[in-house]
């Protein structure tokens, strides 16, 4: 089990990029604009390019003292020794996960809006789970929709850290911020933005003010 407080403030996820050299340039975009914890996502590369990305960005992350979780790769987050796996509900199970990574890596879980998956994932000792998605997303346009009353419900059992995801932007983070969130995962709206490092500053900053409030 990971210390709760490392899942806190912007969380980075990939976007698909089939060019190696674009995506690695936008993810040191996104640090140097203070990002700490970043999702390698890819869904639409073949395997031996996935590996090299992934060895690529946790090259990267290493130098620049950023944590490395890996989307629904439990075998590929092992072999890079990265801080963990983000597991969804068609993945891996947790007791899997903890079995191959061992007790001391992350594993976090999507819970979509579902409660009962919230308190599979509690009960299973996850390190934290994600809801989601709260606006309409491009990443994925028939997500469920999760609601601000689904994390109060899961407060009430679960001290876990929660992050918030799909279609999250600058203009609605503040929506959220009064919400008992952690950290809130953004892909579209950092690395489709014109100055990447520019926007990744300005929502950290803005997570950053909320939570020494």
């Amino acid at each position: 089990m990971q210390d709760p407080a490392i899942i806190r403030g912007l969380y980075a996820i990939t976007p698909d990029r089939t060019d190696d050299d674009l995506l690695i340039s936008q993810v040191e975009q996104v640090i140097n604009g203070g990002v700490k914890l970043i999702q390698y996502r890819a869904k639409t590369i073949g395997k031996n390019q996935k590996k090299l990305q992934a060895s690529a960005l946790k090259e990267l992350c290493d130098k620049r003292n950023v944590r490395l979780i890996i989307n629904d790769d439990i075998e590929l987050s092992m072999h890079l020794d990265a801080f963990g796996v983000h597991l969804g509900k068609d993945d891996d199970t947790i007791n899997k996960a903890r079995k191959i990574l061992g007790p001391n890596k992350c594993i976090g879980i999507s819970c979509y809006n579902s409660i009962d998956r919230a308190k599979e994932a509690h009960k299973d000792r996850a390190d934290y789970i994600a809801f989601g998605a709260f606006y309409p997303t491009p990443t994925k346009p028939h997500a469920p929709r999760a609601s601000a009353e689904l994390i109060a419900q899961a407060r009430t059992f679960c001290k876990l850290p929660i992050v918030a995801i799909g279609g999250i932007t600058l203009e609605n983070i503040p929506n959220l911020l009064d919400k008992n969130i952690n950290a809130v995962a953004l892909i579209s709206s950092i690395f489709n933005a014109g100055n990447i490092e520019a926007r990744t500053r300005k929502i950290c900053n803005l997570l950053e003010s909320n939570q020494h409030e």
